[in-house]
Formats: structure tokens, C-alpha cells, sequence
């Protein structure tokens, strides 16, 4: 099958993770601040909106991840939706050598709520945080949406496979 070994279905979460990585996914650099008004952030694309009434959105950490006990404790978080040329941000807020550089790329203003927002992004959603619920090895951080910030139009960022993924067309 096109060279793609596909696990056997009794390998329930090999065979998961395989049909997961077949879906395309936009790519986004969640953020938060901490007690003392510090930026963190994290690559995200488990991602999505709920509910237009009222507007909010989710958005599944897991656990074992740096931003967790920070967005477990934060009022709000933003939602950076990145362009196909910031493949360098999203590589920056993956590696956690780097975590304390992290903002050091990229255009960050302060946007609603104090929160991080990439400027040069292709849209940032700022959410009040609503409820948390923890599932399995994840909690579903739902945020219910205070303001939205459009940026610049570009192709979006979009992650299949596990690898970048190139759009050549999209409206914008």
C-alpha cells in the first residue's frame, strides 16, 4: 500500500497513531502567561472550534508537556495560527532545549489579555478559559472566544504525516 506499512489492527494504538497521521492538520503555537506574567507556549495541532454559540474553541494537551500546569492555573490562552513559511517557530516551540528562546523568533506582541500573539500569524484566537477536563493522558483545555486577531495571509501551515505538508492553493 504505496510503501506504507500499516500496523495490524490488534496494535490498537500503532493502528490509532497511523490513521491520525493521515489527517492534515493546521499547525498552531498555543500561549499562555504564568503567575508572574511570563510567556510559555507550545506547537499544537490538536486543535479545533466547538461551538459557534458561543464562539470556543478546544484545545488537548498532554499532560507531560511544559505548557500544562501553566494553562492548568491560566485565565485565558491565545491560539497562533501559523503561515507555511514559520516552519522555524513551530521547530523552536517543539524542542524543549530551546524552551527558555522561544519567543526569541517570530514577531510577538502583546495582544488581548496580555497574551502572546504572533503578529506575522495567519490569525490569533484569544479565549477565556471555561473548563478543563482531563482525559486519559490528555486534559481538553475549552476556551470560550473573546477576541480575534486577523494577520497575515499566507498559506497556512499544515502538518500530514508528520511532516510538513505543502498547500498550493487556498482562499484567503
Amino acid at each position: 500500500m504505496n510503501g506504507v506499512e500499516v500496523p495490524p489492527a490488534a496494535d490498537m494504538p500503532a493502528a490509532f497513531r497511523h490513521a491520525m497521521r493521515r489527517f492534515a492538520a493546521s499547525v498552531t503555537i498555543v500561549t499562555a502567561v504564568d503567575e508572574r506574567g511570563r510567556p510559555h507556549g507550545m506547537a499544537a495541532s490538536a486543535v479545533t472550534s466547538v461551538s459557534v454559540d458561543p464562539p470556543s474553541m478546544l484545545v488537548a494537551v498532554n499532560r507531560a508537556a511544559s505548557l500544562h500546569p501553566v494553562l492548568a492555573r491560566a485565565a485565558h490562552f491565545c491560539i497562533n495560527v501559523l503561515g507555511s513559511d514559520q516552519l522555524d517557530v513551530v521547530e523552536r516551540f517543539s524542542r524543549s532545549d530551546l524552551r527558555d528562546r522561544r519567543f526569541e523568533l517570530g514577531r510577538w506582541v502583546t495582544g488581548t489579555a496580555g497574551l502572546p500573539r504572533l503578529a506575522d500569524g495567519r490569525s490569533a484566537i484569544f479565549c477565556r478559559m471555561d473548563r478543563i477536563v482531563d482525559y486519559a493522558t490528555h486534559s481538553l483545555h475549552l476556551g470560550v472566544v473573546i477576541d480575534v486577531a486577523d494577520g497575515e495571509a499566507s498559506l497556512p501551515l499544515v502538518w500530514l504525516n508528520g511532516s510538513r505538508a505543502e498547500i498550493t492553493s487556498a482562499a484567503r
